[in-house]
């Protein structure tokens, strides 16, 4: 069921760049990254991590089956480093290759729009791996992570980090923009953290994996009482 909506998500942003392009010839730089900002940062991507990251871990400890892996002696940063590596490169393997093609089916082959399309592809690596980090430990820390995800994403990521000055550098959207327009000058219009917006997505990473192993490690002694 997760691999057919997905790949359902996917092949919807296909769709959507072949019926820009039968609409118009191409989209501009300027225009073509707010696009891919819109639909793939603000949602699709985020959407997908979330579905990965959550299943990644959380299902295994609310179903038992994780009890297994935690008797094992492997280091709890071990697990959560490995859970995350292969839920965000299965995120990646969806998002970037469908990144690039809606990329150059909406913006075509002129050096300004490949050059958006792939800065927003590396970007979204980044994001790949962030977000799966985040709602991974999510789920590790409550039994709804799914629902505590999908309200950052579609509430906090989609909507109001966009609204609120300052809210910004909490933002894992506003982390790829500043990569991206690094990358790009044209991708989007401005981004409030700019290049920074690397630090910012390694510092965010780097804490969220550090939260997931104390709560692990409280998961075991938990468990043993």
């Amino acid at each position: 069921m997760t691999i057919f909506w997905t790949l359902t998500t996917v092949t919807l942003r296909a769709l959507l760049g072949l019926l820009v392009r039968a609409n118009e010839d191409e989209l501009r730089p300027e225009t073509l990254g707010p696009t891919i900002d819109g639909f793939v940062i603000r949602v699709v991507l985020p959407l997908i991590a979330l579905v990965f990251g959550t299943a990644a871990l959380g299902m295994e400890l609310e179903d038992g089956t994780g009890v297994h892996l935690l008797t094992k002696p492997i280091a709890r940063w071990q697990i959560i480093v490995a859970k995350t590596v292969v839920a965000g490169t299965l995120t990646a393997a969806l998002i970037v290759p469908s990144t690039v093609i809606s990329g150059l089916l909406m913006g075509g082959f002129s050096s300004a729009a490949i050059e958006v399309t792939f800065a927003f592809a590396l970007a979204n690596i980044v994001g790949s791996y962030l977000y799966t980090a985040i709602f991974l430990v999510l789920s590790v820390i409550t039994t709804r992570g799914l629902i505590i995800g999908l309200a950052y994403a579609l509430i906090w990521e989609a909507v109001v980090a966009g609204l609120l000055p300052g809210s910004q550098i909490f933002s894992v959207r506003e982390y790829l923009n500043g990569i991206a327009i690094t990358l790009a000058p044209d991708a989007v219009e401005a981004s409030l953290v700019g290049a920074t917006g690397f630090l910012y997505a390694a510092i965010a990473f780097a804490l969220a994996l550090a939260i997931g192993t104390v709560r692990l490690s409280r998961y075991e002694v938990r468990g043993a009482e």
